[in-house]
């Protein structure tokens, strides 16, 4: 999305995928990453989210159980098209087999704590910021 800022500049909204089966989960990180000042894409399962251009996200959030596949798989794919791309994984836990084939491609947050999965997605927007203290 362009926005024009103050004095007329237009700059680019910052856009994050999500990727998430539920319709909750997917409309309250809408929600969030919004009101934080991104734009978000959203896909409901792998086969959708295969189909998008994934040149002009800042990152992309993925959960791990998908109805039609795994989330690893999808960041694979997401990956070959863009080596760049940053990942993370928002779930609800899984096989542990899985969570550790995602951790070999970005970090994974556990459902429903959004404040860490935010923090990370801000540190890949504006690297020059501090992480967030507790």
């Amino acid at each position: 999305m362009v926005c024009a800022g103050w004095g007329g500049a237009i700059h680019m909204m910052p856009t994050v995928l999500v990727v998430d089966d539920s319709a909750l989960i997917r409309r309250t990180l809408v929600t969030r990453f919004s009101s934080d000042g991104y734009e978000v894409r959203e896909a409901s399962s792998v086969q959708s989210a295969r189909a998008i251009d994934c040149d002009g996200f800042v990152c992309a959030i993925l959960d791990l159980q998908l109805g039609d596949g795994d989330g690893t798989d999808l960041a694979m794919a997401l990956q070959a098209r863009r080596p760049s791309l940053p990942i993370a994984f928002f779930t609800g836990g899984g096989v542990p087999s899985l969570v550790e084939s995602a951790r070999c491609r970005g970090p994974v947050f556990l459902k429903p704590d959004m404040n860490a999965l935010l923090a990370w997605v801000r540190r890949i927007v504006r690297p020059s910021q501090p992480p967030p203290t507790k």
